[in-house]
């Protein structure tokens, strides 16, 4: 048997005679449309401000940083001592690789200039692949050869308030732990450029053996461990486990050591980014809402307008449930219509943005220069799906006062 109440529905939207569409129906479609594009967008800007600054983060510092207690995970007169129990572990199922490093405050200093940094010495084993893309200028520092190289890689913000370039000599100031002065000169082989200020102002890269020697030259002990996991391993579950296994061997060896995360390490930067959630949140609620709203309405009018038509069909032997499914059928294709709509704006919007970045950001505020989306499908599938369910769910109760109306009532008039 047919389903006669879809067929009507499906007549009164069809538009391809030429019939146009009424003021509330159109106003239901934009609210619609615009609704899911901003939902969309949303979802996109504030998981690719994760992801983006999560892989610049995990780029510059790795996923898990092993270093003494003291340090937090970034700098300490407190070394480690390179022991093969301690980098055993570090072949532990889950760890793609770790690289060994040892880090100095200092300051670059020129004729007219100082600038704060984090000299961080790496050795053969750290893998260069990330820096190697975001040299804007020269090329990665030589490491590992002998005789040892002075070069030193610094970001495009500091050589800019250096005033310095590629080629030239620079010199360092530390401070070393009887608060004398350590001077060293080093040449720069290349200029990195992240886009985020609080990277790109921090380090400065170079042989391990260069920092090494401000501690005495003992290459035998280091800052720490850098750790990057496998795609799909939990960091703070890798994390746990591996403070288990460094607290025996605490036990053992008395060798004492602690890992962190990027979030230990960055807790002000996850912290505004979990103030994004929030933000997003707000928007999908009151988008929902607002669509909620205009689609209510246009149903009711419709209702209204269509009460004529309600009499007839009950007067003709259409039950109550019919006319509520002619109804929920009728608000189904204003709102595919909406969808098709909102979705195709805010493909069109994300994908111009992804492929060539054209609103930008004030990297002061936001970190990143432009601003930052994802193509996270199944965030989008889910945040279609659960409009469309949320709004069909709410038009159930003006469709049930469609049922309402009495035939007598509404023709009672020619």
């Amino acid at each position: 048997m047919a389903n006669i109440e879809f067929d009507i529905a499906r007549r009164l939207s069809d538009r391809r005679a030429g019939a146009k569409a009424g003021i509330m129906e159109r106003v239901a479609t934009i609210a619609t449309a615009v609704g899911l594009a901003v939902i969309i967008i949303t979802l996109s800007v504030v998981i690719g401000f994760k992801q983006e600054l999560g892989a610049l983060i995990s780029g510059v510092q790795s996923d898990i940083v092993i270093t003494a207690p003291q340090s937090r995970g970034v700098v300490s007169a407190v070394g480690l001592e390179r022991h093969a129990e301690l980098e055993r572990l570090l072949e532990h199922e889950g760890i793609e690789r770790f690289s060994p490093f040892t880090s100095k405050e200092g300051v670059l200093k020129s004729d007219d200039n100082i600038v704060g940094v984090l000299l961080k010495g790496i050795d053969t084993l750290y893998d260069s692949s990330f820096y190697t893309k975001k040299v804007v200028e020269g090329e990665f520092p030589r490491v590992g050869q002998e005789p040892r190289s002075k070069d030193i890689l610094i970001s495009r913000r500091v050589a800019d308030r250096m005033d310095v370039e590629v080629g030239q000599r620079i010199e360092m100031l530390f401070i070393d732990e009887d608060g004398g002065v350590l001077r060293d000169r080093f040449v720069i082989s290349g200029v990195y450029n992240t886009g985020v200020d609080i990277l790109d102002e921090r380090y400065v890269l170079t042989d391990m053996r260069n920092v090494s020697r401000l501690y005495d030259g003992d290459n035998d002990v280091v800052t720490g461990y850098e750790l990057w996991l496998d795609e799909a391993v939990d960091k703070q579950a890798m994390k746990s486990l591996i403070n288990d296994e460094l607290l025996m061997l605490f036990f053992d060896l008395g060798l004492e050591a602690e890992a962190y995360t990027m979030e230990d390490i960055f807790p002000h930067v996850f912290g505004w980014l979990a103030t994004h959630d929030v933000t997003a949140l707000v928007v999908i609620v009151i988008m929902i809402v607002v669509a909620l709203l205009n689609m209510a309405t246009a149903l009711l009018i419709i209702v209204l307008e269509r009460e004529r038509m309600i009499g007839q069909l009950r007067a003709l032997g259409m039950r109550r449930w019919g006319v509520v499914k002619l109804f929920l059928y009728r608000s189904f294709f204003i709102l595919l219509r909406g969808v098709i709509w909102g979705v195709v704006v805010a493909l069109v919007v994300v994908m111009v943005q992804h492929i060539w970045s054209v609103i930008p950001l004030p990297s002061e505020g936001y970190l990143l220069d432009a601003v930052p989306v994802a193509l996270c499908w199944v965030w989008w599938l889910m945040a279609l799906v659960g409009t469309v369910a949320i709004t069909l769910l709410f038009l159930l109760l003006p469709a049930l006062l469609s049922a309402k109306v009495s035939p007598a009532q509404s023709m009672r008039y020619e």
